[in-house]
């Protein structure tokens, strides 16, 4: 499950929510989460906290419907507008491919 080899897809309402520097720090997330065994189930969903300070911003990533949760520190100190909008990524494996989008939720 989110094989690094298979082709991973950022979709264009992602780019259009989140900055760059913050989509690279989700896919290291996700590899991070591979590699330390800590994947339960596809899909992941990732919400964004509206706290952060100066270095950090906060992630939330829930899988099994939110029974398995962890909070995680990204060291960004970017521009923070797009926090506070209860925006929701989701990553979801498929057979050849990983995809990153935004939840429905989001788009209601």
């Amino acid at each position: 499950m989110f094989e690094p080899t298979k082709k991973r897809q950022t979709a264009d309402e992602v780019k259009e929510r989140v900055p760059e520097a913050v989509i690279k720090l989700l896919w290291q997330t996700l590899s991070d989460f591979r590699n330390q065994k800590k994947i339960v189930s596809s899909p992941l969903a990732i919400a964004f906290s509206d706290d952060h300070d100066d270095e950090n911003i906060y992630i939330l990533v829930m899988q099994e419907n939110g029974n398995v949760a962890e909070e995680v520190t990204l060291a960004y100190n970017g521009a923070t507008d797009f926090l506070g909008q209860g925006t929701i990524v989701i990553i979801t494996d498929k057979k050849k491919t990983i995809s990153m989008t935004i939840s429905k939720l989001n788009k209601d």
